[in-house]
């Protein structure tokens, strides 16, 4: 008998992408939403509190919030589409709450499934971080279609090329394939148990990396989200003067495309992602994107967004090997603190200690790097290169084989944008 077409590991892996690219979606759309009150106020308004909404993953701290999301994963993922779902809502306010209300569930779900998909014979975790990636990349060519605009953000409608309904449609199928999977996962927790073949959480091995770990985790999320979450940015980074006479995210953005997939493609390879001499070649493409213009600047962005992407894996997977409420707080602290001297650096006179970052760029790509350098080093000594044993061979290789498919549509619809 023929293999159906599509099999209940593929639909998952499908639906988990999907969800990856809501992740993407609403966080990207909660500083846009956020940045429409000072400009209006001429001043800070006081809504600007709204960029904390992502520190909700601190109540994972919490082992009654644990086990419930680890029994009902459909939770996370139904708030979070309160994040799309808000174009319905016509004040601004009521948009942001609702983008808010996503964030909190969008980034909950994420940081709770990087602690809990531990079973180390499902190999839950490596796709778990893998569709991840691959929503990433999903979300960057979309928005190469749509002229670095992502039809799925609250603030888009019909009038100006939103797809709001759909989106939220395919949300809500994805959404049904989770809660179908719920006792799937049960199961596999179980037969885990049995085998005793659980990554334990000990406190030592928390006391040991949280601290890195959760700094290299904010700063990963800081350099994914301010330079590869569009393919224009990196472009528009490295060129000086008006009109830009460098590489237009129409056909250029490809690379960029090429550069994240690259990236997570050698990301399994922990022993050298991990390294110093890796991180060093990542430093050199950070300095050129932020020291230098013209095609070189343009060069080293490509070189720091496949790093960035290479150490994806490592990074995430470490944080399954920290005490979660600390570790994620302090994660989302810092990139919150990076997000917001991004802001600083060409913040007006009304910004509270605006002139100490002003056109001083190089100071938060110093912090940016700094952390993912902790972030590597705490993974290195957690994350083995033989930390799957021989039965999640088969299910890690048939996973990848899934991320590389789906990578490669990307890349293909990539091209299609040009």
């Amino acid at each position: 008998m023929a293999a159906p077409l599509l099999t209940s590991a593929t639909r998952h892996f499908v639906a988990d992408v999907y969800l990856s690219f809501v992740f993407w979606t609403v966080l990207t759309s909660l500083g846009l939403c956020i940045w429409y009150f000072p400009l209006w106020h001429m001043g800070i308004s006081g809504y600007e509190v709204a960029l904390f909404s992502d520190m909700a993953p601190a109540l994972l701290g919490l082992p009654v919030v644990r086990k419930t999301l680890r029994r009902h994963k459909w939770v996370c993922a139904a708030v979070g589409l309160a994040g799309i779902a808000g174009y319905c809502v016509q004040s601004p306010g009521g948009r942001l709450l609702a983008v808010s209300v996503g964030t909190a569930g969008v980034t909950t779900g994420l940081l709770s499934s990087l602690y809990e998909d531990t079973v180390a014979e499902t190999g839950r975790l490596d796709q778990t971080i893998q569709a991840w990636e691959a929503g990433l990349v999903a979300s960057v060519v979309v928005r190469m279609w749509f002229r670095t605009n992502n039809p799925a953000w609250l603030v888009m409608d019909a009038r100006n090329g939103g797809w709001n309904r759909t989106a939220v449609a395919l949300g809500v199928l994805a959404l049904a394939d989770v809660l179908t999977r719920r006792s799937d996962a049960d199961a596999e927790a179980e037969a885990a148990k049995k085998s005793d073949a659980r990554v334990r959480h000990d406190a030592n091995s928390g006391r040991a990396n949280w601290v890195p770990a959760a700094f290299g985790l904010g700063g990963l999320l800081f350099v994914l989200h301010s330079l590869f979450s569009d393919s224009a940015i990196v472009g528009r980074w490295s060129w000086d003067g008006y009109p830009s006479t460098g590489p237009a995210p129409v056909p250029w953005g490809v690379l960029v495309v090429a550069a994240l997939a690259g990236g997570f493609a050698v990301g399994h390879h922990v022993d050298v992602t991990t390294g110093f001499a890796w991180w060093a070649i990542g430093s050199a493409g950070a300095a050129a994107v932020t020291t230098t213009s013209g095609w070189p600047g343009f060069a080293g962005g490509l070189v720091l967004g496949a790093y960035a992407a290479s150490v994806t894996r490592a990074v995430l997977r470490v944080q399954a090997r920290c005490a979660p409420g600390r570790t994620f707080a302090v994660a989302m602290l810092w990139y919150n603190v990076l997000v917001l001297a991004h802001v600083w650096v060409v913040a007006y006179e009304f910004v509270p200690g605006g002139p100490l970052l002003r056109e001083r760029t190089w100071v938060v790509m110093l912090a940016s790097m700094a952390s993912l350098l902790a972030g590597v080093r705490a993974a290195r000594g957690s994350v083995g290169r033989g930390s799957a044993n021989a039965y999640a061979v088969p299910v890690l290789r048939a996973d990848r084989q899934r991320a590389r498919r789906v990578l490669t549509v990307a890349a293909v619809a990539g091209l299609g944008a040009m």
